[in-house]
């Protein structure tokens, strides 16, 4: 998978500051959360975020917890969006059960809004 900086011409700092609305703070509080393992606390630190920056999407915060190696992932659910905290097989049978396929889920929460 091509890293997004190659894209910007920078490093892998420089590409995600440019692609992504998510200050150091923000990232450091939605880090924070996702250390706890509660989907609840989780859920509350995402719709806050998106609620500060509109033009975040959940795909956004789906690769930030990429980028920091977290067993933590973002399900697209019709209404809204669901947290995964146990590790990639969890998220694959998460996915699975929505009815869809991993590229399907990302693209569901590239453009997903937060309603």
């Amino acid at each position: 998978m091509k890293d997004r900086s190659e894209d910007r011409g920078g490093g892998a700092s420089a590409g995600r500051d440019l692609a992504m609305p998510i200050s150091p703070k923000q990232r450091h509080k939605l880090l924070m959360a996702e250390r706890t393992r509660d989907a609840a606390w989780i859920t509350t630190v995402i719709e806050e975020l998106i609620e500060a920056n509109p033009d975040t999407t959940l795909m956004d915060v789906d690769q930030e917890f990429r980028d920091a190696g977290s067993q933590t992932y973002l399900v697209a659910r019709q209404c809204k969006f669901q947290v995964v905290t146990g590790g990639r097989l969890a998220m694959l049978w998460a996915v699975s059960a929505a009815g869809m396929t991993v590229e399907q889920n990302r693209t569901a929460l590239a453009a997903k809004p937060l309603a």
